[in-house]
C-alpha cells in the first residue's frame, strides 16, 4: 500500500512542471515560493527574502571598498599638482604683457614698483623700518626729509634718500595728525584725551615744543597767510584759536555752535579767509553740516561770518588752486558737490558711490577726484560741467589719499576702513584720461599719504609691519 502511495507521489511530481523543494521541518514537497508548508502547517522562509538580504549584504560590502579605494586614492600626491594662487592684476596690466615685480620686502632697499604705462617714468619703491607704529607722516618743504608720528608719543625726522633718523623728539600725546606750517612748525594733532596741539620748530630740534592750549580734541590747524599766525580747531571744544606760531601766545578765540572737523584757507570777497567745515550731532547721528567763512583780519576775529550748509556728514575737502572752489564729500547722502566761495555763493551737488571719504583737484582744476571706500572706486568729475565723467575701479578699500602739489598724480593706500588697518598697497593714479598708472606693494595696515612737494616722491605709513614704504620715479 505505501509502495503504492510513493509512487502515485512520484508521478505527481514528475508530471508538476512546478519547481518544488522540500520543507526544512518535516521534509514535505512544497512549491518553491510558498509561505506555509501544507504538511507540517509552521510557516515558512521565503527563497526571495534570503535573496534580498544577500543583495543588501553585497551592495554594502561594494560600497564599503569603494570607499576605502577612494581614501587610497585622495591620499596619493596628484600628477598634476595643486592650482596656484590667483594674481593680482592691475587694471592697468590687463592685455599687457607687463611682468609685475615682486613684493617689497620691509627690509628691502629699492625695488620697481608695478604697472607703469609707456607714456610714465616708472615708480620705484623702497622701505623704512621703524620700531614703532606710524601713525601720521609728512614730507618738508625740501623734499629730503620725511617726518612720522609713532604710537610711542613721538616725532622723528628721517632722511629719505639714507632712510635713517637724524632726528627725534618726545611729545605730551601720540600724534594722530601731522600739519606742516609755514615750511618750518611742525603741528602734532591728538584728536581725543587731549586740549593743546605741540608746535615742533624743525630748524631747531633741540628747543622743547611749544604747547598751544585750543581747546577740548584738536581737529585741524592751518596757517595764515601773515606767515606768523595760524588757527587751530577744536571739536569738542567748539572753538577756533588763533595764535603765534613762534611762542604759542594766543590772540584771540571763536566759539561755534559745532563741532569743527576740518580748517581751510580760501579765497572769498577778494581776500583770505577761513573756512571752517563742521557738524551737528544727535544721538551720534550725524544731523547737518556747515561751511563758516570768516575773515581773519577783522576785529574783533571772527566778528563777521557767513555760513553755509553743506550736507549732513563732510569728509575731506579739495580747495582749488586759486582758493575759490571747494569739493565737498558727504558720507551719508553720497553726494559731491562743486561750492563757490568767491563773492556769490554757487553750490552744485551730484550723486557718486558709496562711502566717499576725500575729494581732490587734478590737472590745474579741471577735473575732480573723490575716493569711495565702500565701493573700492575713485569717481572722476569734468569739473566744468560737474558731472561723472568716469569711474575707476581699485584693488581695495581705500583708507587715505593724497594729490601732489602739481595736480598730477594721486596716491591712494588701500589698508581698509577699520583702524588699526589691516589690508596693504596702493595705486597711482595719474594720466588723462586719469587712469591707474602703477599698483604699489606696501607693507601691512596701510593707512596714510604723504606725497613729496615737488612731486617726485609719496609715501605711505604701514601700521602693522612698523615701516614707511617711500615711493619715487
Amino acid at each position: 500500500m505505501n509502495d503504492e502511495k510513493n509512487v502515485a507521489e512520484s508521478e505527481i511530481l514528475l508530471s508538476d512542471t512546478t519547481r518544488r523543494h522540500s520543507c526544512s521541518y518535516c521534509g514535505t514537497m512544497v512549491v518553491v515560493g510558498a509561505q506555509k508548508c501544507r504538511g507540517c502547517k509552521r510557516w515558512l522562509q521565503p527563497q526571495g527574502r534570503h535573496a534580498s538580504r544577500f543583495s543588501r549584504s553585497l551592495a554594502l560590502v561594494i560600497a564599503a571598498v569603494v570607499a576605502v579605494l577612494a581614501v587610497l586614492t585622495s591620499s596619493r600626491p596628484s600628477p598634476v599638482g595643486e592650482a596656484p594662487p590667483l594674481m593680482r592684476v592691475s587694471p592697468t596690466a590687463i592685455g599687457s604683457t607687463t611682468k609685475k615685480a615682486p613684493p617689497t620686502s620691509p627690509h628691502a632697499a629699492v625695488s620697481t614698483a608695478t604697472s607703469a604705462p609707456a607714456d610714465s617714468p616708472p615708480w620705484r619703491s623702497g622701505s623704512i623700518q621703524l620700531d614703532v607704529h606710524p601713525l601720521d607722516l609728512v614730507f618738508s618743504s625740501d623734499n629730503k626729509t620725511l617726518y612720522v608720528s609713532g604710537d610711542d608719543a613721538s616725532v622723528r625726522a628721517y632722511d629719505v634718500a639714507s632712510k635713517k633718523i637724524v632726528h627725534m623728539m618726545k611729545v605730551p600725546a601720540q600724534g594722530d595728525r601731522l600739519r606742516l606750517l609755514n615750511d618750518r612748525y611742525l603741528a602734532v594733532i591728538r584728536k581725543t584725551d587731549a586740549a593743546q596741539i605741540p608746535i615742533i620748530d624743525v630748524t631747531a630740534w633741540e628747543r622743547d615744543p611749544v604747547l598751544v592750549p585750543v581747546g577740548a580734541n584738536p581737529a585741524d590747524v592751518v596757517a595764515l597767510p601773515d606767515g606768523k599766525t595760524a588757527v587751530s580747531a577744536s571739536s569738542r571744544g567748539r572753538r577756533l584759536t588763533w595764535f603765534d606760531l613762534k611762542n604759542g601766545h594766543r590772540r584771540d578765540n571763536i566759539r561755534l555752535p559745532h563741532e569743527t572737523r576740518q580748517l581751510l584757507v580760501v579765497q572769498a570777497d577778494g581776500h583770505p579767509a577761513i573756512g571752517a567745515i563742521g557738524r551737528l550731532s544727535y544721538a551720534g547721528q550725524p544731523g547737518g553740516a556747515w561751511l563758516d567763512l570768516f575773515d581773519p583780519a577783522e576785529s574783533p576775529f571772527g566778528a563777521t561770518r557767513r555760513s553755509i550748509a553743506v550736507g549732513r556728514d563732510p569728509r575731506q575737502s579739495a580747495i582749488s588752486l586759486d582758493g575759490r572752489r571747494l569739493i565737498l564729500v558727504d558720507h551719508v547722502a553720497n553726494t559731491a558737490s562743486l561750492l563757490r566761495v568767491d563773492q556769490q555763493t554757487e553750490q552744485r551737488v551730484i550723486t557718486i558711490d558709496r562711502g566717499p571719504i576725500a575729494a581732490f583737484f587734478m590737472h590745474n582744476d579741471s577735473i575732480g577726484v573723490v575716493i569711495n571706500a565702500q565701493s573700492h572706486t575713485a569717481t572722476v568729475i569734468d569739473v566744468e560741467r560737474f558731472e561723472k565723467s568716469s569711474t575707476i575701479m581699485l584693488a581695495g578699500t581705500p583708507s587715505h589719499a593724497a594729490v601732489t602739489k602739481q595736480g598730477d598724480h594721486l596716491v591712494v593706500a588701500l589698508g581698509g576702513e577699520q583702524w588699526p588697518p589691516k589690508e596693504s598697497g596702493a595705486v597711482i593714479l595719474s594720466g588723462s584720461p586719469l587712469r591707474v598708472s602703477a599698483t604699489i606693494d606696501t607693507g601691512r595696515g596701510a593707512s596714510r599719504v604723504a606725497t613729496a612737494p615737488d612731486g617726485s616722491r609719496a609715501a605711505v605709513a604701514c601700521y602693522y609691519d612698523m615701516a614707511i614704504t617711500v615711493i619715487e620715479h
